[in-house]
């Protein structure tokens, strides 16, 4: 999308280690927290009370953002510095193992501020020895007049290895008003929340929820000012719906939203699968931090809900993970309030849940265990189709068509990415077919990578007619459920299985989706289906609309409908010549001359019709009968006793033909003639004849003769 190596520096622009200068400058989001602090900073000034601050959110949220951006405001802040000194210990603090070494590097950054500190004497007695490091601090501060803001990333951290001595931090946050710690934390640990604890309700919460679509277009207008990237502007302005797409994978989280913007800056990759291998190398070392930090089993339970991808129930996790359920719940409310899970409400008793972040949930996917190929390549598939607009996919797609028929591509790559484009529901049949075939047809593709391609749609049709033919309605429904492609297909194939099953009710909701998706074949067995409901009307607009669109087996049955129904016989009879010229089928032809003597256009029936003997067209029976029925007689017996071929016709249509010798003029003759074992075939002819003619001629019926 965008390419150069001028966006390089872009890393800078999110990072909490800039110029106070570029912090302002850069600090967009996370304004209202901000102002909360702000706010609360300016009012108290000085004052006994004070209120600490929990921030929490997880890695990537803007915490270390936010907390750099308090301490720029109050050391240049003219009124804020007079109040305050901001300290700002680094993220990582290993060096702090108890409550002394916080306040001796308390001590160290306020003489880095020239403000005189006296260091107490060593004591053996660690409480002691930090009870005089309050007492310095306390004596420092109050000689200069000014309270201590401390800002501390990682604050969970820190507190997990003070143990008993946090009672202590406490006794003395209540006793004086001269710190002010502000906290970034990326869980809620029981310091926080639980009762018997020295922090517990002791610090006002302050949650960095995802950005919103406003959020992050702010943001990333900014980043193009600011790069001066106008491509990125102009990315945010026409693709909000690719923006949309990386705000939800990256759950709005800052950082993880950077590493998605970086790649766009500075790669154009030819497929989406390079891109995505560039996203899950950069965004490892963060992820793998994230799981490395929870507890075994949690990471366990996290790991199943990756797996799943979709929403899941307490009772499926627990199968899946083979814990007990009352543990699963227990550790699901964990995931929560550290915002690595969601809980989404059902409306009874059972809730689901999913990974918050969509894309950390494709990274443990194609990261963590060892997921079948074909499931990498499945969710590779939604990985495309959520990244890509549905346009962009299909140009992907024929891309990488065009580089598989050139030999351009090993073929292990290839056959992954053709796994992913064809089981992608916006790739078209014809083209997941195109993509298989040209994959399978790699010099030195291997018989295993041959077999981990998925069935064209050409062969799972076949199996389905196979399937249909043993009346195994229930496999037949199964495989065409398997179909991914949403261009109708799937529905098509449901939808004639019914009709085959002459189950009419269920074929009509699935044809009518089929049509409505642009498959016109649906329009062909509708227009069959509310014929055979006796839904004429019906039946005629849908014939209309498969002929209209083309759709081969409608070519001849519009004519065939209305020939059946006795109707607009002229039109009848010019759709079926439109539709010789397109595909001259055995059917299509067998019913030329019965639509010709239907209209008593008799010029070249004849004709016609030895063109079908000749032919040996499969309906010459059908059309002979029909002729009878439009009293063509004469042209019949005329055939029956040609010299050419009047004797193997006879042959072939006995009955037949001594329906036509009892129709003509000697008829009492003939009959002394036909063998008794066909009179009473003979005479059923006889009357079906006779019934089609009283329908199209309103002629008197005939009786059977005895």
């Amino acid at each position: 999308m965008f390419n150069g190596d001028e966006y390089s520096n872009f890393n800078y622009y999110q990072n909490a280690n800039g110029d106070a200068d570029a912090i302002k400058e850069t600090f967009l989001i996370r304004q209202k927290e901000y102002g909360i602090i702000l706010e609360d900073l300016a009012r108290h000034k000085g004052q006994r009370s004070v209120q600490h601050f929990l921030i929490l959110g997880r890695r990537g949220s803007g915490k270390s953002t936010l907390l750099r951006r308090l301490q720029v405001e109050i050391d240049t802040d003219e009124k804020l510095q007079q109040a305050y000194i901001a300290i700002n210990l680094a993220e990582e603090q290993a060096n702090i193992y108890r409550l002394f070494d916080l306040l001796e590097e308390i001590v160290r950054e306020l003489e880095c501020r020239e403000i005189e500190v006296k260091w107490p004497a060593p004591n053996d007695d660690l409480h002691v020895y930090s009870r005089n490091l309050f007492q310095s601090i306390h004596d420092a501060l109050k000689k200069s007049d000014r309270q201590l803001v401390l800002l501390l990333d990682n604050i969970e951290r820190i507190f997990e290895n003070l143990q008993d001595e946090a009672a202590l931090l406490r006794e003395y946050l209540q006793n004086y008003s001269d710190i002010k710690i502000i906290g970034g934390s990326t869980r809620m640990t029981e310091h926080f929340w639980r009762y018997n604890q020295p922090f517990y309700e002791f610090f006002r919460v302050l949650e960095l929820k995802p950005l919103n679509s406003k959020d992050v277009k702010k943001l990333l207008i900014s980043w193009s000012e600011k790069l001066q990237v106008p491509a990125l502007k102009d990315f945010v302005e026409n693709r909000q719906g690719q923006l949309e797409t990386i705000r939800i994978l990256t759950d709005g989280l800052p950082r993880t939203l950077q590493f998605f913007v970086t790649i766009l800056l500075t790669n154009n990759q030819e497929t989406g699968y390079a891109y995505l291998q560039l996203l899950m190398d950069k965004v490892t070392p963060l992820y793998q931090e994230r799981l490395n930090n929870l507890p075994p089993s949690q990471r366990k339970i996290v790991l199943q809900m990756a797996f799943c991808w979709e929403a899941v129930g307490a009772k499926e996790l627990a199968e899946a993970a083979r814990m007990e359920n009352r543990v699963i719940s227990a550790q699901l409310a964990q995931l929560i309030e550290k915002g690595i899970a969601d809980k989404i409400e059902t409306g009874k008793k059972n809730h689901l849940y999913r990974l918050s972040e969509r894309f950390f949930n494709l990274w443990l996917i194609f990261t963590q265990g060892n997921p079948q190929e074909k499931r990498r390549a499945r969710y590779l598939s939604i990985f495309l189709e959520n990244f890509y607009g549905e346009e962009d996919l299909k140009a992907m797609a024929w891309k990488h068509l065009e580089a598989v028929r050139q030999g351009k591509m090993p073929p292990d790559k290839a056959a992954l990415l053709t796994k992913a484009f064809s089981q992608s529901r916006h790739i078209y049949s014809y083209l997941r077919d195109g993509l298989i075939n040209a994959t399978l047809a790699l010099p030195g593709i291997s018989a295993a990578l041959k077999m981990e391609l998925p069935a064209t749609t050409t062969e799972i049709v076949t199996e389905i007619n196979s399937l249909t033919d043993q009346q195994e309605w229930d496999k037949a429904i199964q495989l065409a459920q398997s179909i991914e492609q949403k261009d109708g297909v799937e529905e098509f194939m449901l939808g004639v299985i019914y009709y085959l099953k002459r189950d009419f009710p269920e074929a009509e909701k699935p044809l009518l989706h089929a049509y409505a998706k642009g498959f016109g074949h649906g329009a062909g067995f509708l227009a069959l289906m509310y014929e055979n409901l006796q839904k004429n009307d019906l039946a005629e607009k849908y014939y209309r609309l498969a002929y209209e669109n083309k759709v081969k087996m409608g070519y001849g049955s519009f004519s065939f409908f209305y020939y059946r129904i006795n109707k607009n016989k002229a039109e009848a009879l010019q759709m079926l010549r439109e539709s010789i010229a397109l595909d001259a089928e055995y059917v299509i032809l067998s019913l030329l001359p019965v639509l010709e003597a239907w209209n008593g256009d008799f010029e070249n029936i004849e004709a016609h019709v030895v063109a079908l003997i000749q032919a040996h067209n499969p309906h010459l029976d059908y059309a002979l009968t029909h002729l009878l029925v439009h009293h063509q007689v004469n042209l019949v017996h005329r055939l029956f006793t040609s010299d050419a071929f009047g004797e193997k016709l006879m042959e072939q249509y006995i009955p037949l033909f001594y329906a036509v010798q009892m129709m003509m003029p000697d008829a009492r003759t003939a009959m002394l003639k036909i063998p008794p074992e066909i009179l009473d075939v003979v005479n059923d002819l006889l009357i079906s004849i006779h019934k089609f003619r009283h329908f199209y001629y309103n002629t008197p019926l005939l009786a059977k003769r005895q």
